[in-house]
């Protein structure tokens, strides 16, 4: 019997809910199947047309509380389950569980002490943006948390437990399943790859289409000063029902089943690309994706210029890349007169109204330090302008199309 195995990409599994078993986990094919499925990838779609609530909201069902819920003055309670450190990455993290059973994954800022994760604002806002442009990110969702049995240091696991309470922020799974070429379930794209799959397309429609898409993207990475963009921050996923019957299904590792596609045969009607982790935008890049400089900070982003000094007819974003990431990151990366275009007229979709709305739901404001007075550098207007200024950059520069 033909067997069909369905995964709705664009239903995020919700935090810690049980919503049953995710039968494949990914597609493992061949390395020129999967350069294929990279050049034909969906890389926009029109976005709907949000409100400042629903932009503010985020997209709907991807979470099982509202971003009212969880940003009240009383929060999510929830009890200390496992230190940062054992969980993966450099970001400050911890795992908790609450009392219906939900493990949640949380990047966290302790206003008292001023640290933790300036991820916790960076990703939401990155996030939204992309979402309301048409873009693809992994949503996120501001929380406020109070933390039981928490530790001093919740990354470490040391200190005294204690009743603590965070501004913290969580994400949705990434869609699935994964299309690989190897057995790595975190292999991704990198930027470098993308680019040259789209490029190997024939001429005609899909490439230009392509190619303006993945150039307005790239220039969106530079506007956000998107730095850490090794090949694991992004993914490649079916985004439509698969064919099971297009090769054999083996369990890997005694948990994951993976669909290995016969040679010849296309499993994935239609591949998508996402970007799993903005957390280091907002800033100012850096090889080193600093907390301090690289995510959520104001003087650095603002200090940033969407494009480097011309060098010929030419157009470069000016974008330091982290040093994971290297050269297939595409530091300083060329952009296209269409690619340009394509992104002003996305961003100009977008009133005062909804960038606010974007910067309220990040609660950039916490991040001013009350010890310095009511008066504020960061508050939400200030962000806003900074905003809007490089929107300005980009409608000011004219670059070479492509042919």
């Amino acid at each position: 019997m033909r067997a069909k195995a369905i995964v709705v990409a664009t239903t995020m599994a919700l935090i810690g809910a049980s919503a049953g078993p995710i039968d494949v986990a990914a597609i493992r094919t061949s390395r020129g199947s999967r350069e294929a499925y990279l050049a034909h990838a969906t890389i926009w779609q029109t976005p709907p047309a949000l409100s400042t609530t629903e932009l503010f909201d985020g997209p709907p069902g991807a979470f099982p509380y509202t971003v009212e819920e969880a940003t009240s003055d009383e929060g999510i309670a929830c009890t200390f389950a496992q230190a940062g450190k054992e969980l993966g990455g450099n970001s400050p993290k911890f795992l908790c569980r609450t009392a219906d059973g939900r493990s949640l994954r949380l990047k966290y800022w302790d206003p008292r002490s001023r640290s933790g994760s300036h991820e916790v604002f960076a990703t939401v806002a990155a996030s939204r943006l992309m979402w309301a442009l048409g873009f693809e990110a992994v949503p996120s969702l501001p929380m406020n948390v109070r933390c039981d049995g928490c530790p001093e240091n919740p990354m470490k696991g040391t200190g005294l437990p204690g009743t603590r309470r965070y501004d913290a922020m969580s994400q949705a799974f990434w869609p699935t399943p994964s299309i690989l070429s190897g057995e790595d379930l975190d292999q991704g794209w990198s930027w470098q790859e993308l680019g040259a799959a789209i490029r190997s397309l024939p001429p005609g429609a899909e490439r230009t289409r392509q190619r303006t898409q993945f150039d307005a993207l790239t220039l969106l990475g530079v506007f956000l000063q998107h730095g850490d963009r090794k090949a694991e921050q992004q993914r490649l996923y079916c985004a439509a029902s698969f064919d099971a019957a297009s090769g054999d299904l083996q369990m890997m590792n005694g948990h994951t089943t993976m669909l290995f596609e016969r040679p010849g045969a296309m499993a994935c009607p239609t591949s998508a690309v996402t970007i799993l982790d903005t957390g280091a935008t907002f800033g100012g890049g850096g090889r080193a994706s600093r907390e301090s400089t690289a995510k959520m900070n104001l003087e650095a982003w603002q200090e940033s210029r969407v494009f480097k000094t011309n060098e010929g007819a030419g157009c470069r974003g000016h974008l330091t890349v982290s040093l994971k990431a290297r050269d297939d990151g595409e530091p300083n990366p060329i952009i296209s007169e269409q690619g340009r275009r394509f992104l002003s007229e996305q961003l100009h979709r977008l009133t005062s109204d909804h960038v606010r709305a974007i910067f309220r739901a990040a609660r950039v404001d916490q991040l001013d330090d009350p010890r310095h007075g009511s008066a504020s550098r960061h508050g939400i207007e200030a962000w806003v302008s900074a905003f809007e200024d490089k929107v300005r950059q980009i409608d000011a520069q004219r670059c070479q199309p492509f042919n």
